[in-house]
C-alpha cells in the first residue's frame, strides 16, 4: 500500500505509466503532460499509447500527437472516427505492424476510405479483430483479410444506410468470408443484405465459427434449413427479429 508521504518521482517509471494511463489520452494531452517535466516525459511513453481511441479526441490532435509519433510503432488498438480516416489509416498502416484491433467508422460511400483499406490490410499481419462500420464492404477487402492477415479471429462489419429489407440481395460479403476466413470465431454482420445463400457460404467455410450475429439482416428466410444448420453449428447464435423481416 503507497504511504501517503510517498514522492511521485521516486516512483519506477512502470507505476507512473500505470497511473497516468488510467485518466484518458484526452486528458493527458489537455492537461498531464504540462504539469512538469517528469508528467511530461512520462506522458510521451509509446506504452501508454498502445490503445488508441480517436472518438474521444480532438481533431486537432489527430495529425498532431496521435497519429503522427506518440506510438513508436507500439500500436495494438485503435478506433478511427469519420475524420480524414483514409488518411489516419494509412499513417497507421505504414507505422504499426504490431496491430491486432482496428475499429473504424466511415461515412457513406466513401472510395478513398475503401482504397485505403484494401491497401492497410496487407500490412497488419498480426491483426485479430477487424470492425468496420460502414455503408458497404467490398469483396477485395475480405479478400485481403485472408491472405495477409492470417490471425484474424473476430469481424463485424455494419452496414449504413437503408435498413436491408429495401437492399437487393447481396451475397458476395458471405461468399467472401466463407472462401477466406476460415480461422474466423467471431463474426457480426448487422443490417446486411446478406440473404441464405451467403450464410450458407459461411457455415460451409468458416468451421471456427463460435459466434454469429445477424441483427438487422431482414433478407434472412429464419424457415430455411441453413438457418436450422446454424443453431447446430453456433454456439452462441443472433438471429434477425421477425418484425425485422421483408415482408
Amino acid at each position: 500500500m503507497m504511504s501517503s508521504t510517498t514522492n511521485w518521482f521516486d516512483l519506477p517509471l512502470d507505476l507512473k505509466i500505470n497511473i497516468l494511463s488510467r485518466i484518458g489520452h484526452f486528458e493527458i494531452l489537455e492537461n498531464a503532460q504540462y504539469v512538469c517535466s517528469d508528467w511530461y516525459k512520462v506522458c510521451k511513453d509509446p506504452s501508454i499509447w498502445k490503445v488508441i481511441n480517436l472518438f474521444w479526441l480532438r481533431i486537432t490532435y489527430y495529425s498532431s500527437e496521435v497519429s503522427f509519433g506518440r506510438s513508436r510503432g507500439q500500436l495494438v488498438d485503435i478506433r478511427i472516427p469519420d475524420h480524414r480516416t483514409d488518411e489516419i489509416l494509412m499513417y497507421v498502416a505504414d507505422r504499426a505492424s504490431q496491430l491486432k484491433r482496428l475499429d473504424i467508422y466511415c461515412g457513406m460511400n466513401d472510395n478513398p476510405f475503401m482504397k485505403s483499406l484494401h491497401e492497410a490490410l496487407k500490412k497488419f499481419p498480426l491483426l485479430e479483430e477487424l470492425s468496420v462500420d460502414f455503408g458497404y464492404l467490398t469483396k477485395e477487402a475480405i479478400e485481403n483479410a485472408g491472405r495477409y492477415c492470417p490471425l484474424l479471429k473476430t469481424l463485424c462489419f455494419v452496414q449504413r444506410g437503408k435498413f436491408s429489407s429495401s437492399l437487393k440481395v447481396n451475397d458476395e460479403i458471405g461468399v467472401a468470408i466463407g472462401e477466406n476466413l476460415h480461422e474466423l470465431r467471431h463474426l457480426k454482420l448487422i443490417n446486411n443484405s446478406i440473404s441464405n445463400i451467403g450464410l450458407k457460404a459461411i457455415l460451409d467455410g468458416c468451421h471456427q465459427l463460435e459466434s454469429l450475429n445477424l441483427s438487422m439482416c431482414s433478407l434472412i428466410d429464419l424457415n430455411g434449413d441453413v438457418v436450422k444448420r446454424c443453431s447446430e453449428q453456433i454456439k452462441h447464435l443472433t438471429l434477425p427479429e421477425r418484425s425485422d423481416l421483408q415482408t
